[in-house]
């Protein structure tokens, strides 16, 4: 894979407008199997995603503060959307941040 879990998921965090989203590894192992078929970006995530790969995914991101995790869902700091949004900018190519903005679109209907 090209990118990590968490600087992906940390991309379509910069493309959504919701702060919070479920702690469901489960859920969100399969949204990304999912996006692996229509974005592709996402290809190298067809063979499958281990539910525990996202659980250490979103650990990542809130040990750099950028989420929160209570009461059954993650949120997102502010400082962590400037984190992800600035990360977005520098990571990922134009062509990927499209893509990044059209999982963010799947990601946000969750």
């Amino acid at each position: 894979m090209k990118f990590a879990l968490h600087e992906v998921l940390s991309g379509m965090l910069a493309s959504v407008e919701q702060d919070r989203f479920t702690d469901d590894v489960k859920r969100l192992a399969a949204m990304f199997e999912g996006l692996a078929t229509t974005v592709p970006l996402f290809a190298p995530m067809a063979v499958g995603v281990d539910p525990e790969a996202v659980a250490h995914a979103l650990k990542t991101l809130e040990d750099k503060a950028v989420l929160e995790h209570a009461d059954g869902e993650y949120v997102l700091t502010e400082a962590g959307r400037a984190h992800c949004v600035s990360g977005k900018r520098t990571l990922f190519n134009r062509g990927d941040q499209e893509q990044l903005e059209t999982a963010g679109k799947t990601f946000a209907a969750l």
